[in-house]
């Protein structure tokens, strides 16, 4: 048999193509014909193999990550969980899909069968809090948060999210204690890498929820000068002029959230 004929090849072909489609941070054009080749790659393990676990959860991770169908996603999840019920990551990821839909009981359940497999899930922990919060089940969140960050205290969002929790249920001192921290750690991240999005957004959050508005602005700035197609930072901006008394300037960053798509 040629090696075109396994489907390990093409599971591998997939992944060097998709590993390509990561790298490629110029080009878009090429960045989706990598995706299109892994995607393809994916297929042809599956249709050789179809009883292949890692190629149902390869297509799956494909596309919630880079193109975005849920519903093929939440499909190739449970195709690889019921080939491999022990699937950790598939479990995982079913969870975080479903939690995409809004499915947050059942994301739920999906991130519990992931942690009866792995309970040293950090990123399992904190998904599972997110949910709970969600739920609005904030005392159970806390102690999910807790777990996450005792496995990996270094993520500035568990922080973050951990500071939202405590907020809910007026545990005032606590959350600020997380929001300090959240910011420390978005910082360490923004020293590593000035175009962070992401920890400029989440360190902009931070200061927003400790009261330092003029400071989050300043942050929210930083992510419209990088993303300006980024809707978060036009709303959340909004709020914090709002909460200034500066009601017209807000009600222009809403708009623009709005145009953009978000809240």
């Amino acid at each position: 048999m040629a090696k075109e004929d396994t489907a390990g090849y093409w599971l591998n072909k997939g992944n060097e193509s998709r590993e390509m489609a990561i790298n490629e941070m110029q080009n878009q054009t090429a960045r989706e014909i990598f995706l299109q080749e892994a995607r393809e790659a994916y297929d042809n393990a599956i249709e050789i193999d179809p009883q292949s676990a890692s190629a149902w959860f390869k297509k799956g991770e494909l596309q919630i990550d880079f193109l975005g169908n849920y519903e093929e996603a939440l499909n190739a999840f449970n195709k690889s969980i019921q080939i491999n019920p022990q699937f950790e990551d598939a479990w995982y990821q079913k969870g975080k899909t479903l939690t995409g839909f809004g499915y947050f009981e059942e994301a739920l359940e999906s991130y519990n069968k992931s942690l009866e497999i792995n309970p040293n899930s950090s990123d399992a922990w904190y998904w599972k809090a997110g949910v709970l919060a969600e739920l609005s089940r904030h005392e159970e969140a806390i102690p999910a948060y807790d777990k996450a960050i005792e496995l990996d205290p270094t993520q500035a969002s568990y922080w973050l999210d951990r500071g939202g929790a405590l907020n809910r249920l007026n545990r005032t001192e606590g959350a600020n204690a997380s929001f300090t921290r959240a910011v420390e750690l978005y910082d360490e991240a923004i020293e590593q890498n000035p175009k962070s999005i992401m920890a400029w957004q989440g360190k902009g959050t931070a200061f927003y929820h400790l009261g330092r508005l003029n400071e989050s602005i300043q942050c929210f700035d930083k992510v419209i000068e990088l993303a300006p197609m980024y809707y978060r930072s036009y709303y959340y901006k909004g709020k914090a002029l709002q909460d200034l008394g500066r009601e017209v300037e807000a009600e222009e960053l809403f708009a623009r959230s709005k145009e953009l798509g978000g809240i």
